[in-house]
């Protein structure tokens, strides 16, 4: 069997199958390493360094077969797809998990002048334009006003990069002093709250947690259009930023809708069993799959892990002869952390953490989910060390 994609889903799939009588697992990716996107805003920060969030596909699945490459075409008949250096790759089961990409919603502007956050290099540009404009600005290449930041989206990316870029403008206080009553960040929501899928009092007070950090939010009102140095809003006010970072959505890849019909994010519709026919499994943010009210399942890791882990059973069931059963998503709850010692999170049985407490519990779940021991102690030094010697080290690195 074929995996095309080494992300959350791909890897819980090919874990599960790798090593098993009778299959032959071989995992494609344009990257030899799956990426923990629950941190690139850490990374976007010079919170933790790339190594503590990328790690080794072909170390992650031992016994399963890694080729580096980018799928450029599906024969469906002949069970057979071609790679863009002409390799031509036969299966019998097929996974499509490659994941989303960041989408402008048709926003004028967006694409040449915002930065998005779905790969290391995009949140590796966050890192370096952040720090690099106080370099800029201390040499008088531009002005003060270019160390204001706007953040688009108040989900739970927009909230966590918006706090972390606040407590980096605390921190450069001690190496820039004259400039950082000039920095300041901006989060635009266009809804009538920050984090919508939480209950209404956990946004109240992940609002409050960043206005304490000094972030102005702005519900509400949508942007308009982009420009180099300013963002201009539905209400009519314009914005002077020097870092504009686009978290206000994403989708599925558009080279796939050939595959089959999608939904208005470009997902895949799939069968109760995830399938598209033909041997062809969709998984994770690629998957149109009903949840609870009708509404697609939302695009975060647990869903494509749960998704992935199913499909390997599935197609060991199916090896045995036995029917499938559809699937079913188990809803653990979410989180999302805002600062330091600041935090939400939300079980289904009406558990609700905010504060420490919640900042602990997701430092403790992401520690859990990386892929190797090494990137655990890494990521946990790091932290440690971010917590007591704050604004020293990754935080100040800037790579040219």
């Amino acid at each position: 069997m074929v995996i095309v994609g080494a992300g959350f889903g791909g890897l819980a799939c090919a874990r599960k199958l790798a090593g098993r009588t009778g299959i032959d697992v071989t995992i494609i990716d344009r990257h030899p390493y799956q990426v923990f996107a629950p941190l690139l805003y850490q990374l976007a920060t010079g919170g933790l360094p790339e190594d503590d969030l990328a790690y080794s596909v072909r170390a992650a699945v031992p016994g399963a077969t890694f080729r580096r490459g980018e799928v450029v075409r599906i024969d469906r008949e002949a069970r057979r797809l071609r790679l863009a250096d002409g390799t031509v790759i036969p299966w019998d089961d097929l996974v499509l998990a490659v994941g989303s990409t960041g989408t402008t919603f048709g926003t004028p502007g967006v694409a040449e002048h915002a930065l998005q956050m779905k790969s290391i290099q995009e949140a590796r540009a966050i890192r370096r334009q952040l720090l690099q404009t106080y370099e800029d600005v201390e040499l008088g290449r531009r002005p003060r006003e270019a160390l204001k930041v706007v953040v688009v989206g108040g989900g739970p990316t927009g909230v966590e990069i918006s706090g972390a870029v606040a407590e980096l403008q605390r921190a450069m206080r001690r190496e820039f002093p004259e400039f950082y009553r000039s920095a300041s960040v901006t989060l635009v929501e266009a809804g009538p709250r920050l984090l919508p899928s939480f209950s209404e009092k956990s946004s109240d007070h992940a609002r409050e947690q960043l206005e304490d950090l000094g972030v102005t939010v702005k519900l509400g009102t949508a942007v308009d259009r982009m420009y180099p140095d300013d963002v201009h809003l539905s209400s009519g006010e314009v914005l002077t930023a020097g870092t504009i970072v686009w978290a206000a959505g994403v989708a599925a890849p558009k080279e796939w809708e050939g595959l089959g019909p999608t939904d208005r994010s470009n997902r895949l519709q799939v069968s109760p069993t995830l399938q598209l026919g033909d041997g062809i499994w969709v998984i994770g943010d690629m998957a149109s799959v009903p949840g609870p009210g009708g509404r697609p399942l939302p695009m975060v890791a647990s869903v494509a892990m749960q998704q992935g882990r199913y499909v390997a059973r599935a197609i060991v069931r199916e090896q045995a002869g036995q029917p499938l059963t559809p699937f079913a998503y188990k809803d653990k709850g979410q989180m999302a952390t805002i600062g330091r010692r600041r935090a939400v999170v939300e079980t289904p049985r009406g558990l609700k953490l905010r504060g420490t407490l919640a900042w602990l519990a997701w430092l403790g779940l992401h520690v859990f989910y990386l892929a190797g021991g090494r990137q655990r102690l890494s990521v946990i030094a790091d932290w440690f060390w971010n917590y007591v010697a704050w604004g020293i080290g990754p935080r100040r690195t800037v790579i040219d």
